[in-house]
């Protein structure tokens, strides 16, 4: 059987700006404001560009000398914390989507 793709999609109540190199997060239904550290801003951008989350960590492993366990758990509690924070949207797609 196979493993469904996770999928991260920016929610339609999310602004981002990137300030001088620093990423800035505002979910307007909170008026909550989020700043990233350099590698969360990384992931961020990863997320706009490709979505498919197993694509943001080939690309950040080439990217980083980390270990592919613990840069997975961090994506993981990365995208489910901002998730939680109605910043991201993640949705399961078939695998051969």
């Amino acid at each position: 059987m196979a493993v469904p793709k996770r999928i991260a999609r920016v929610s339609k109540e999310t602004l981002y700006r990137d300030l001088k190199g620093e990423g800035i997060l505002l979910q307007l239904e909170t008026g909550q404001y989020y700043g990233l550290d350099d590698v969360g801003h990384r992931m961020w951008q990863l997320i706009l560009e490709l979505g498919d989350l197993d694509r943001v960590q080939e690309k950040l492993l080439a990217e980083y000398d980390v270990d592919p366990k613990k840069l997975g758990a961090d994506l993981d509690r990365f995208t489910a914390l901002l998730a939680e924070k109605k910043l991201i949207e993640i949705e399961n797609a078939p695998s051969g989507a």
